[in-house]
Order: structure tokens, then sequence, then C-alpha cells
């Protein structure tokens, strides 16, 4: 015979925060990924719970995996969609993200595309402009992240005078 916990919930829920402060506090101090293993026990314990999605996806959002985020922010939209609406924007630009870029779909033939952090000028205001640095969008961002890392070779046989006559003629 089983007896249910009466303090079930309330050991659940305290288990959740406690998961969920660690996960905060490793964000804070740059570890990506201890805070995607605290926020996602934090999930476990709590399935389905807006506050709990809503961590998991500013894990994956700092740690650039932009998929995982959409997928996360998608459940948190379906469990709340006032408070989706309320806090969503507010998040992704703490992330340096913007919520058009990041909630569009994109088409399923494409890798998952991965975005920076968003570039700070001397006030330490977000440039907004250019939230993806000098390319017009998402899926250019992540042609250019795409390629390969320019070898030493390649640098030192490149003729750059050439190049920059080529660049600054009229």
């Amino acid at each position: 015979m089983r007896f249910d916990n009466p303090l079930r919930p309330l050991t659940s829920r305290v288990s959740a925060a406690v998961c969920a402060y660690l996960g905060h506090r490793r964000l804070r101090r740059g570890d990506h990924r201890g805070a995607i293993r605290a926020f996602h026990q934090a999930l476990r314990k709590r399935p389905g719970r807006f506050p709990e999605l809503m961590n998991v996806a500013q894990a994956h959002l700092c740690a650039r995996e932009l998929h995982e985020a959409r997928r996360y922010l998608a459940q948190a939209r379906e469990a709340d969609p006032t408070r989706y609406d309320l806090r969503a924007a507010a998040l992704l630009a703490s992330c340096g993200y913007d919520i058009e870029s990041v909630c569009r779909p994109l088409p399923p033939t494409r890798p998952s595309a991965k975005t920076h952090t968003a570039v700070r000028d001397s006030r330490g205001v977000s440039a907004s402009s250019l939230p993806y640095g000098d390319c017009a969008d998402i899926d250019e961002y992540a042609r250019f992240r795409a390629m390969p890392p320019i070898s030493q070779a390649e640098i030192e046989d490149t003729d750059w005078d050439t190049i920059i006559g080529d660049l600054f003629d009229d």
C-alpha cells in the first residue's frame, strides 16, 4: 500500500526554487552549461511551469543555442500566453536578441543558427540597429559562423596591397 506524502508539492516547489537559484548564479558567473543543467533539474521537478521554461530558454540563449531556446520559448508561450507576451521580449533583449528574429521560424532544411550578444557602445547601450553585427539577418549570420577559420597560410599568402587597392578604387 502506497501513501502519498502531503508535503510533496511543497518539497518539489522548494527543490525547483533551489535549482533555479543555482542556475541563475551559474548564469551570472558565465557557466552556461551548469546553468542549463540546473534549470533542467528545476523543470523536471515542476514540468510545464512558465518560470522554469523561461529560465531554460534564457540559459540556452546565453549559450547561443538558438534552436533549443526556441523550443522552450514555444512551450512557455503555450503554458501562459499572457505572461509570455509581457516577459519574453525583455528576456530576449537582456540576452542580446530581439523577439522577431528569434521567434521567427526557420525553414526546416536549414541548420539551427547561432547569434551573438549585442554590441554595446561606450555608454553600455545596445546597438539594436545591428543585432547581428554587419550581417543583415540571422540567416546571413549563420552562414558567416559556418565558414571555416582563416588559416595562417592564407593570411601570409594573400596580397593585401592589391585587396586594399581594390577596396579604395572609386
